[in-house]
Formats: C-alpha cells, sequence, structure tokens
C-alpha cells in the first residue's frame, strides 16, 4: 500500500531474519535484501512508526523525511528502567502462578523464579555468547530455584511455579504466529518461524529436565501438595496487576495500559466460560475470536496498532506453558502422556489461529499494524 501511494510498484518477500524488496520505478528496477534480527516488542515505537506511516501516506511528510524519523525511532532509549522491567518479571510470573492452578504458595514461588529469571536476561543481554545460552540457563535456573523452594515452603506444587517463572520466555506466541502464516500460505515464513519455535521450547526443555535433577539430588524427593481453589477476586487483582506490568514489559506507555488490561480481562473470561461450556478447543477459538475483534475495533476506533491490545490476549491464551509439559513428559519416558498433550498444544494452537481469521473476517483490520 505505501508503495502504491509513493506511485511505485513493489514486491517484497519476508521471513523471520530477512527481507527482500524489489522496487520498480520510472528509473529501474531495484532488489534489496536485509538481514534483520527478531528484537524485543516495543509498542511504543510501533505506534511511533505507525502514525509516522499515517503521515507520508497522507503527504505530511516525504518519503526521505520518513526514513530519516524511523532511524531516529529506533534509536529511541527505553521508556521504563532495567529495575522495573526485572520486578515485572517477577510479578507478571507470580499472577501466571494463579492462572496455572496454584495458590498462594505457587504464587509466591513463582515470583521468586520469575525474578531470577528476569535478573540473568538483563545480565545476559550484555554478553553476545552468553545471550546464546538464555533459554538454556533460564529452563535450569527455574527448576533449580522451584525445587529448592519446596523444603521451605512446605510441600507444594514446583512445577507451577517452574513455567509460570518461565512464562515469558516460552514461545508460545512465536508459535502461534507460525500457525497463522501456515494458514495463510505463508509457507515459507511459517515454517522457518516454526522451527525457531520448537528449538527454543527444546532448549529450555533441556534446561528444565537438568534443573529438576539438579534440585533433586540437592534436597531429595519433593511432596507435591495440590493448591485449593483461589477466591473470584485473586483472578481479578492478577489480571489487572500482571497486563499494567505487561505494559512494561512490552514498552507500552502507561497511559495505554488501559487497553491490555481490557485485553487481559477478554481474553482470560472468555477463554475460561467458553472452555467450561464448549470444551478447551472451542473455548480457545471464541477467546481468539473475542480477542481478535476486540482489537481490530480499536484499532479502527482509535487508530492506533491492533497488537497494542492483541498481544498481551494472546500471551494469556498460547499454549506455551503445554508445550514445556509436553516435553517434561517425554523426558520422563511418559511417551502416551506426551504425544496427546502435544497433541493438545496442536489443536489448541490451531483453534487460536481459526479465532484470529475469523475476526479479521467479521471485523477486518485497519491495517497490518
Amino acid at each position: 500500500m505505501c508503495a502504491d501511494e509513493l506511485g511505485l510498484r513493489a514486491q517484497t518477500f519476508s521471513t523471520p531474519t530477512s527481507v527482500f524488496v524489489s522496487v520498480e520505478s520510472d528509473e529501474g528496477l531495484s532488489t534489496y535484501l536485509a538481514r534483520v534480527v527478531p528484537g524485543e516488542v516495543d509498542i511504543s515505537k510501533m505506534m511511533e512508526i505507525d502514525r509516522l506511516f499515517n503521515r507520508v501516506i497522507e503527504n505530511e511528510l516525504s518519503a526521505t523525511d520518513g526514513i530519516a524519523e524511523i532511524k531516529r525511532i529506533v534509536k529511541l532509549p527505553g521508556l521504563y528502567p532495567a529495575w522495573m522491567i526485572v520486578m515485572s518479571f517477577g510479578i507478571v510470573s507470580g499472577c501466571v502462578g494463579n492462572f496455572l492452578g496454584g495458590g498462594i504458595k505457587e504464587m509466591f514461588a513463582s515470583g521468586i523464579v520469575g525474578l531470577s529469571v528476569g535478573i540473568l536476561v538483563l545480565f545476559a543481554g550484555k554478553n553476545r555468547e552468553f545471550s546464546r545460552l538464555i533459554e538454556f540457563l533460564s529452563g535450569l535456573v527455574a527448576a533449580l530455584i522451584s525445587g529448592a523452594l519446596a523444603a521451605p515452603l512446605g510441600g507444594y506444587m514446583p512445577a507451577v511455579a517452574a513455567i509460570a517463572g518461565l512464562i515469558i520466555l516460552l514461545p508460545g506466541l512465536t508459535f502461534t504466529i507460525a500457525m497463522v502464516e501456515l494458514a495463510t500460505k505463508h509457507v515459507v515464513s511459517g515454517t522457518a518461524r516454526l522451527a525457531g519455535a520448537m528449538m527454543v521450547m527444546l532448549v529450555i526443555g533441556f534446561g528444565f529436565i537438568i534443573g529438576q535433577r539438579g534440585a533433586e539430588l540437592m534436597v531429595g524427593p519433593t511432596e507435591v501438595v495440590v493448591a485449593g481453589p483461589m477466591a473470584w477476586y485473586v483472578d481479578v487483582l492478577s489480571i489487572l496487576i500482571s497486563t499494567v506490568c505487561m505494559a512494561v514489559l512490552f514498552q507500552a506507555r502507561m497511559r495505554h495500559a488501559w487497553v491490555m488490561v481490557v485485553a487481559g480481562f477478554l481474553s482470560f473470561y472468555s477463554a475460561r466460560y467458553g472452555a467450561m461450556y464448549l470444551g478447551p478447543e472451542a473455548g480457545g477459538l471464541g477467546a481468539a475470536l473475542v480477542v481478535g475483534c476486540a482489537s481490530n475495533l480499536y484499532a479502527r476506533v482509535f487508530d492506533r496498532p491492533a497488537m497494542t491490545m492483541m498481544l498481551p490476549g494472546l500471551l494469556m491464551l498460547v499454549p506455551g506453558a503445554l508445550g514445556l509439559r509436553s516435553l517434561q513428559l517425554f523426558m520422563s519416558n511418559d511417551t502416551v502422556d506426551g504425544v496427546q498433550s502435544v497433541f493438545t498444544v496442536l489443536v489448541v494452537g490451531v483453534a487460536l489461529v481459526v479465532g484470529l481469521l475469523l475476526s479479521n473476517v467479521i471485523m477486518p483490520p485497519r491495517k497490518v499494524l
């Protein structure tokens, strides 16, 4: 669309790590190849680029000035200090401990694990070689800490604490995006993204299993005590707090945090009641449909990127925790349950994809973002 507005003919081909662009004008044909590295989600920069896109399309800004503005936006520093991001890791993980069926002990342990993973991610980002081990080390640290906390906490569910502590790093969102790309016939990009998500899951899972064995050697077998149900207001507070902290993790301005809060409530309760009355597959489809329609409506009404609402909504739906649980079952030689869990992950992923595609039919998106 941008090329058409500028009077150019363009063909693009993109993968998660590269972009090919051929531009034809009156002066001839030019082809460009750029190597790209997937980065962190930064909603504030996404909004800035979205506004810049509108200004170029409406001829308020030339294409040359637009390119200069993009370079300036990309170089902008983050909105929040490192300590706030690390704290958000812990708080979101603690809230997810409740979503995964844990109690007070699981939420506390999840927060400790998430805080440790956040510190690890912070320091790993300063060293390129060390950063390549971040998934393995995160899985290892999560399993070690959750196992070590079993003794002082007097018995709880260590697996819930470990998975909740890793929830930000689990590639469930990447897996869902890959499934959407495959469903829309973007085979190369979808296959590459799917392979990347599977590799990340395998590396995290390998570290997780090694950490579990290490925890067993240090503290011995731990008693698993199933947590009782929590009060309804704990869910409400967990959704509210976790979605506000997601604004920090996604580098969104606090004046836009209400969008993420709305997305969190829509996602959580539509998935819960959909699964209760229609089953988990139809519940996932319905939740993705609700989040997708709400995100596209928000984009149309407020002229903002739909991803502002869609990202936190999908993060609460994606089957990352199920994927890690599947790998854990395989590593424990529980092949039958492992295969069943993998099939559940695939079915949930397909349900989310169908729900998002249906939402684009019911409420067409304003544009790509």
